[in-house]
């Protein structure tokens, strides 16, 4: 059984009734028929409904009409696409149920003589009943709105009671209540009443309480890759098993030795050399403790090798083993791979923080000072000379408390080819290159249309004030001074909300429909281009790698400052040297991509700036005659890092400049008369108002071989022939 939500049960005239606000991708439900009981009072007017969320329904009474709209909702009747039944019942000349649109239904309620009156229930079959109530008696009411906060006043054992009626007397008009502590009112606030309902008067804006708890930022997905470190193992080639073996401080050597004989291969231990502690010094190996039970040799092998930190290869038939066995004992490896993305030397510090060792070339600046004595008492007599020196450095980390899993491998990085060679056991290089995949990814770019268009706002009556604020799917627009913020995908068609304190019902909003503020505003910005009131000053698509910066520069050059020196010989001629500084005056637009992330969000900045010449001042000096520099104007902005999402469109507005001259035209003497002087001079006065509005659109850049552009893109039969006829030009 379906759940209608709304604030109260009846559907007041004049007003506005939402019942929930749902998310806007909802299913939607199917009303398969409809029936009409009649009653005492009125009818029944019961709507089956199917599978489907929880619609919103809200109504308008207009005349004797009620016309309810449910949203989320598909009608698909077995009789047809519409329901019309004149007179059902005694009060009620038609009802009618239509599509509105692909996701609303409108229920419509003629009345006879007076106006119907609908409240909401539910049925127990699941559909939606509407009672409707035709007789005189029938007065739609007005749901009491619920205070925010309850005020109590101090006192343990104190209870408010409503003060005793005093008998009346004498009939006396009724006057307005006043609460105890509240001062006199001298003009009381006129009770408004629309179509018989009162409407409480407005309430008193409280303070917004604290969220319960804390809130954190929405947290998107995360691309994880995974690799599992095989550091590998010596094959041995035997299926043979241990039944039982304990052994307790035994040389790792003998041990060792006694499991490749049972394997039937032989062991070469590397003496560990003078430098080494006096256990390993001795050609035993670490002592090992083993308590083994049924368990493969290969297996124990292996396990010995790695708690004991030896080295070992196999060639052939002999297992070399040791501490740090020679190079030419142990299983090497050089493997050279070309970096397309990352710098070899990114990449090779990279390798260096998990453990791994490189050698760094380096030149530096050194400076020589040779001081020789010539004399006591004399300062020295010093030479200095710079030279600079090739250094070779050595890249190693020694962590503290963490054994690296690179450790043993050698990278070296070659800055020409932009290559990186690794040098090291096979499993090394191979976990090594794995990383250094992943490492080397594509920056995303992004496909940003821009569009700076300047608006003249005193040629629209529509712009009373600055223009508004989208960014996806949080609109905000001022219209007629009312402010309407929205949050969330496109409202639902037609629908609006009406708060409980406002004391003129619900306000009429061109259309009859509420629509995407977003659109809306980018359809009037371009209904003001095409009257001639709005110009487009640039509109281009830039392709803007991740970590770098755009420019569009549309500019000239102009005469803003200069700086005269003049100098005077001994003849006295006067030479004059002049030094003209200029700057660019037009429109500059940079864009700076921070970073484009795995969830489809661009994080940019942006920072328009347009300047234009507003006057020039003239200058003359000895030698130098009509000098003049050019006065201009500066409107910028700078919007910070913004986080947007794909395909969504940016709208920056607010630099509004306004510019007031006043001309006076006058005849010479007679003009400045008192009185009379007015007669022989005019004035002039012109007021600019613009506004510079940046409308910003990323669009995410698929340059992978899946995408239909780049290294696998095929042009249709219309493109390559325009591909060929500018070649034959």
């Amino acid at each position: 059984m379906k759940r209608l939500l709304g604030y109260g049960s009846c559907l007041a005239g004049g007003a506005l009734l939402a019942l929930a606000a749902q998310p806007v991708y909802a299913s939607a439900t199917v009303i398969t028929g409809v029936r009409i009981i009649p009653t005492d009072t009125g009818a029944q007017i019961v709507l089956r409904t199917e599978s489907g969320d929880t619609p919103q329904v809200f109504a308008v009474n207009q005349g004797n009409s009620l016309r309810a709209d449910i949203v989320r909702t598909e009608l698909q009747l077995s009789n047809g696409e519409e329901f019309v039944e004149q007179n059902p019942v005694p009060g009620i000349a038609s009802v009618t149920l239509v599509p509105l649109d692909g996701n609303s239904v409108r229920l419509t309620v003629n009345g006879s003589n007076r106006l119907p009156v609908g409240t909401i229930a539910e049925s127990d079959g699941g559909g939606i009943v509407i009672d409707v109530e035709t007789s005189a008696s029938a007065t739609p009411q007005a749901s009491t709105p619920v205070p925010e906060e309850l005020v109590t006043v101090p006192g343990p054992e104190t209870v408010a009671q409503a003060d005793p009626e005093e008998p009346e007397e004498t009939p006396a008009p009724a006057e307005p209540a006043q609460s105890e502590g509240e001062p006199d009112v001298l003009v009381p606030n006129p009770q408004v009443i629309i179509d018989g309902v009162p409407i409480p008067a407005p309430q008193e804006q409280q303070i917004p309480p604290f969220l319960p708890q804390a809130v954190p930022p929405p947290v998107g997905d995360i691309a994880v890759a995974e690799t599992n470190p095989d550091f590998g193992e010596i094959d041995l080639g035997t299926a043979e098993r241990v039944p039982r073996l304990v052994l307790r401080e035994a040389p790792s050597r003998e041990v060792l030795s006694l499991l490749a004989r049972a394997a039937g291969l032989n062991v070469v231990f590397v003496d560990a050399g003078e430098e080494e502690d006096d256990d390993e010094a001795t050609g035993e190996g670490p002592p090992i403790t083993l308590d083994i039970e049924n368990e493969s040799v290969q297996d124990v092998f292996n396990s010995v090798l790695r708690v004991t930190g030896l080295q070992a290869n196999r060639v052939g038939r002999t297992i070399y083993v040791g501490r740090r066995l020679p190079l030419s004992a142990q299983n090497v490896t050089v493997r050279t791979l070309r970096m397309n993305q990352v710098e070899a030397t990114v990449a090779s510090n990279f390798l260096v923080g998990l453990g791994a060792e490189s050698a760094i070339s380096r030149e530096r600046q050194v400076t020589i000072v040779d001081a020789v004595d010539i004399s006591e008492g004399a300062p020295p007599l010093t030479q200095t000379q710079t030279v600079t020196e090739q250094r070779v450095e050595t890249q190693r980390v020694d962590f503290q408390d963490s054994t690296p899993i690179f450790r043993g491998l050698q990278v070296i990085a070659e800055e020409r080819t932009n290559s990186v060679t690794l040098i090291g056991s096979p499993q090394l290089v191979e976990l090594a290159t794995a990383q250094l995949v992943r490492l080397d990814l594509r920056r995303r770019q992004v496909a940003i249309n821009l569009k700076v268009i300047d608006v003249d706002l005193n040629a629209i009556d529509a712009f009373g004030t600055s223009f508004s604020f989208a960014n996806g799917d949080f609109d905000f627009a001022s219209q007629g001074g009312v402010g309407v913020i929205n949050f969330g995908g496109q409202a639902p068609g037609g629908s609006a909300t009406v708060p409980p304190d406002t004391p003129f019902g619900a306000i009429g909003l061109p259309g009859g429909s509420v629509v995407n503020l977003a659109e809306r505003f980018l359809g009037q910005i371009l209904a003001t281009v095409q009257e001639g009131n709005a110009k487009i000053l640039t509109d281009p698509t830039l392709i803007v790698q991740e970590g770098q910066t755009a420019s569009v520069q549309l500019t000239e050059e102009v005469v803003t400052d200069f700086d005269v020196d003049q100098e005077v010989d001994d003849n006295g001629n006067i030479s004059t040297t002049i030094d003209i500084e200029t700057e660019p005056a037009g429109l500059v637009l940079q864009i700076d991509v921070a970073r484009i992330d795995d969830n489809g969000f661009v994080t940019l900045s942006v920072a328009p700036s347009i300047s234009a010449p507003v006057g020039i001042e003239t200058f003359s000096f000895t030698g130098v005659s009509n000098a003049f520099v050019t006065l201009l104007s500066e409107r910028q902005l700078s919007s910070g890092q913004i986080r947007v999402r794909d395909g969504q469109t940016l709208v920056l507005s607010g630099i509004i400049q306004e510019t007031d001259r006043t001309t006076v035209s006058k005849v010479p003497i007679l003009g400045d008369l008192p009185l009379i002087g007015s007669l022989f001079r005019s004035t002039r006065r012109t007021n600019e108002r613009l506004e510079l509005i940046v409308m910003l659109t990323p669009q995410i850049l698929d340059d992978s071989d899946q995408s239909s552009f780049g290294y696998s893109y095929t042009p249709s039969e219309e493109v390559q022939d325009l591909i060929d006829q500018s070649r034959d030009r």
